[in-house]
């Protein structure tokens, strides 16, 4: 055993490292984990130390402290955003991140235990099993639960402090012309077609899309409302609820997608509560069915690679080149924040500068006639 200036260090017989100190109160205490090398483990010693020095120290050892997969539970049913309660969808979503990734490794830690080597550590084997989606999404869940362990004052900090590993770093997705949606489009079943259209001139998300019912058409005003979205649930199926935050609005669209639902409301009931989208036996039309077309169709139009929610994006930069205002691509995208719509001013910007590289070519060319 290796003695240190607080607490000490010994290599155990696996090879990993354990390390004991003593509490305040002169009781012995060793650490939640053992340590993959002896600097580890010194370095957990050396936070404790500071702690202790700085008042901060609580002991792991309360009975009232929790364990990280039982205050995560209470956290995920009493979780709102915005006074609103999470959407079921989300809810799977966390779900899946804590049984998945954080209760194996965390779940049995008291909250006073997890400490920013630990979630090092942790994010490490997370990375190594899985992929970098799933690794941020585990990675921002924690963080979450225990920012709220804070503010309930069971711990004194978050030990989540990896710069940037909660952040999504999506590579830039492919800006898709007028031409190529039209080239999907044409690719796509035809009862999938007018749901290409619409999702490319009126930027609707699939599940909102699918969740559009006939009275949500107004051709006399030329608008679509939209207040609902359909999402699939883990072991239930779909359920429609609201949508997202914010994400309620009406759409005014241009003619080629009014004269697309001219053309789809001529063929359809007239109830307004019926399903604009259907499958062609008149069954319910759900999102696996547009994804397993759209990928035939995107590869049948050369275009591998594109998402169907390119198109939203697509017809939300068509938008920003034609004028819109930060704020009125908010409205028009159903975006509650400046954020996700400052990305269709940046593309508007950057077309912007390529007219003017073209326009000043034009003015360079010997051939132009002058005025």
């Amino acid at each position: 055993m290796s003695k240190r200036e607080f607490g000490s260090v010994r290599k155990l017989p696996s090879g990993r490292w354990q390390a004991r100190y003593q509490a305040e109160d002169g009781t012995p205490r060793t650490a939640p984990t053992n340590f993959p090398s002896r600097g580890d483990a010194a370095a957990y010693l050396a936070g404790v130390a500071t702690d202790i020095r700085r008042g901060l120290w609580t002991d792991p050892r309360n009975p009232d402290m929790p364990h990280l997969r039982e205050y995560a539970d209470v956290w995920l049913a009493q979780r709102t955003v915005r006074g609103r309660p999470l959407a079921p969808r989300t809810i799977d979503t966390y779900r899946h991140s804590l049984d998945a990734w954080i209760a194996p490794t965390l779940g049995d830690a008291l909250l006073t235990d997890i400490t920013p080597s630990i979630v090092r550590r942790w994010h490490q084997g997370v990375m190594s099993s899985t992929g970098p989606t799933a690794t941020r999404q585990a990675y921002a869940l924690l963080r979450a639960i225990l920012n709220t362990a804070v503010a309930d004052e069971l711990i004194l900090r978050n030990p989540c402090q990896i710069r940037g590993a909660g952040q999504p770093n999506s590579p830039e997705r492919p800006l898709l012309s007028l031409d190529d949606a039209e080239r999907l489009a044409a690719q796509m079943p035809a009862n999938l077609q007018p749901l290409v259209h619409l999702a490319y001139w009126a930027h609707g998300r699939l599940g909102e899309l699918l969740a559009l019912r006939v009275g949500d058409v107004d051709l006399e005003r030329g608008t679509l409302r939209i207040e609902r979205q359909v999402i699939e649930v883990d072991h239930v199926g779909t359920r429609v609820t609201a949508p997202k935050v914010g994400s309620r609005r009406t759409v005014h669209l241009p003619e080629p997608a009014l004269d697309t639902l001219r053309d789809l409301l001529a063929a359809r009931p007239a109830e307004p509560d019926a399903p604009l989208f259907i499958r062609p036996d008149g069954t319910e039309l759900r999102a696996h069915h547009v994804h397993a077309a759209w990928a035939k169709a995107r590869t049948a139009a050369g275009l591998d690679g594109v998402h169907f929610h390119d198109l939203r994006h697509a017809g939300l930069t068509l938008s920003a080149q034609a004028g819109a205002t930060l704020a009125e691509v908010m409205r028009r995208a159903g975006h509650a924040s400046p954020a996700a719509a400052m990305r269709y001013q940046h593309a508007a910007d950057e077309r912007d500068a390529v007219i003017a590289r073209r326009m000043t070519t034009q003015a360079r060319r010997p051939d132009v006639p002058e005025r």
